[in-house]
């Protein structure tokens, strides 16, 4: 019986192992933390019935790949309709719509209508990715609208991705409008008990899953691979990838040289709301952190000991202050801005907090950015492939990295 071995304990790393065993091959999935799923990774403190990821995750209604493979290992998954919403000039607005973006008279009807058309546009191609030869900085304006562009947009990519915001492309931008759903999916449990079920299929079928098992260096021997003292015939390599030469001397993929940003976020537990929507984009200048998602607007809080449960994200660049900054530490930096977003809003209201930071969480994807990805197979003997800087146009998405997990699988099985 062939074997495989698949470095990394992500969606994309369970999707591979999930495929090849159903094609009767024995997987084994090295992971190096003690838990599955990389930045969908997840944490459950005392008094909570469900876990929660670190960084905020849902699914989107046409991620079919994702929902494909929830029904496959029988993850239970429901779907909800939040409120997004926007801080803008101090008030918490509705922007989700046309019908909002019509009625926000923060900008002329004419740019209203502008921006409405622009957006709908985007939406309706099926494939953007003829707009990566753009800069959103230079097409956008254009697109929506200066005055449209200046007082949302610019803002948003400004917050984002800070002094790399001239870099990003516009196939990028297209993928965050044209992908979005109005009803958003979760998981039973969160996104966790899908990892978990992912990885009990692939030990029903006859494969490992291994947990807090670092892979130290991948050698080729004849014909076959070696890994951790195993001998494979292929390897198929998940991590991110400023880090497969760490795992992969040999490999020689030639990445491209792109900017990432780290992620950031505080996870506050809330004895009372602190915004109206589930998810709030913050258009204000000099804010310290981009968009606080209250995840209990969603899902509900009986699943967190009847607490109310905040996201404050980030990303940030190498070498940002509020990277070295604790729970409690960020906590004094944002709380006064919590409080222009609520003026009832006490430190009082904090339970508990948690703070997490991971790096290469965004990639920034600059013009053309299409020519450099690299394809799965190494100039490695039998080793390959599979990450979240290989999904452009778009940057992350657990559905993305099910789907590509299984391409890679699916590349591997020919070469068997």
């Amino acid at each position: 019986m062939a074997r495989v071995a698949i470095i990394g304990g992500g969606f994309t790393g369970l999707s591979s192992a999930i495929r090849l065993a159903d094609s009767g091959i024995e997987t084994v999935v090295f992971e190096k933390e003690k838990s599955l799923g990389g930045l969908a990774g997840s944490f459950k403190p005392d008094g909570w019935k469900w876990s929660l990821e670190e960084y905020y995750h849902h699914i989107f209604t046409n991620d079919k790949e994702i929902i494909a493979m929830a029904k496959k290992v029988g993850a239970g998954l429901n779907l909800h309709h939040p409120e997004t919403t926007s801080f803008i000039s101090g008030k918490e607005i509705r922007l989700d719509s046309p019908m909002s973006v019509l009625t926000f008279n923060k900008l002329s009807v004419f740019s209203r209508l502008w921006m409405g058309a622009g957006l709908l546009f985007l939406k309706l191609i099926p494939n953007g990715l003829f707009l990566e030869k753009y800069k959103a900085v230079k097409l956008l304006p254009w697109l929506i609208g200066k005055e449209g562009y200046r007082k949302i947009w610019e803002r948003l990519l400004l917050a984002k991705f800070g002094v790399y915001a001239g870099r990003v492309n516009m196939a990028w931008f297209w993928t965050r409008v044209a992908k979005r759903t109005k009803n958003l999916g979760y998981f039973d449990g969160g996104f966790v008990e899908l990892l978990l079920a992912m990885a009990r299929y692939i030990e029903k079928n006859g494969g490992r899953v291994l947990m807090g098992k670092e892979v130290s260096g991948i050698k080729t021997k004849g014909d076959k691979v070696e890994v951790n003292g195993e001998l494979f015939d292929k390897v198929i390599v998940t991590v991110p990838a400023p880090r497969v030469a760490e795992v992969a001397p040999d490999s020689k993929v030639l990445w491209p040289k792109i900017d990432y940003l780290w992620g950031q976020t505080l996870v506050l537990e809330l004895d009372r709301g602190l915004i109206g929507g589930y998810w709030m984009n913050i258009l204000e200048k000099d804010w310290p952190f981009l968009v606080a998602v209250e995840h209990t607007n969603m899902i509900d809080k009986k699943n967190y000991g009847d607490k109310v449960v905040v996201y404050l994200g980030n990303y940030l660049q190498e070498g940002d202050k509020r990277l070295g900054l604790n729970k409690d530490e960020l906590t004094e930096l944002f709380l006064p801005y919590l409080q222009k977003i609520n003026k009832n809003f006490d430190k009082k209201n904090i339970i508990r907090s948690w703070s997490f930071r991971s790096p290469f969480a965004q990639p920034v994807f600059p013009v053309n950015y299409s020519r450099q990805v690299p394809g799965f197979a190494t100039a490695q003997k039998g080793v390959y492939v599979a990450n979240m800087s290989m999904v452009y146009p778009h940057d992350r998405g657990t559905n993305y990295a099910v789907k590509m997990g299984t391409e890679v699988a699916e590349l591997v099985l020919k070469k068997l």
